[in-house]
């Protein structure tokens, strides 16, 4: 039992010199070693924004593009629509341009029926 005792005592003042303390050498190692590990994690995550931003300028001049179809398709319908109006239009304005001098030719007519019809009374009143 002395022995357990004395072997106990021995080794706890051997151990006593070993404090819990961290040196400033080993916060820096550790440190060190934090950096290390999050550049592992990190380069994958840059590689991938990396692949991304050159999918976004991919996708980006394609939509351009497409912008660009869409605009000449639109101002194509626009130019269609224009000539489908015109094309409707011009015959029904030279429609109502001929009703309106055969309106006039019969009013004309008319006038010139009346006066032929007076002139046939007085020459049949004053023969």
């Amino acid at each position: 039992m002395k022995t357990i005792l004395l072997l106990s005592a021995l080794f706890c003042a051997i151990a006593l010199p070993a404090l819990g303390e961290l040196t400033e050498t080993d916060l820096n190692k550790i440190r060190l070693i934090i950096q290390e590990e999050i550049e592992k994690e990190i380069k994958p995550i840059k590689a991938d924004i990396v692949s991304l931003q050159t999918d976004v300028a991919w996708v980006r001049g394609k939509l351009e593009g497409i912008d660009k179809q869409v605009t000449h398709g639109t101002n194509i319908t626009y130019g269609l629509i224009a000539l489908i109006v015109a094309a409707v239009a011009i015959p029904q304005i030279l429609i109502m341009l001929r009703s309106g001098r055969d309106r006039a030719l019969e009013r004309q007519v008319e006038m010139l029926t009346k006066e032929v019809e007076t002139l046939k009374q007085q020459r049949i009143v004053n023969p």
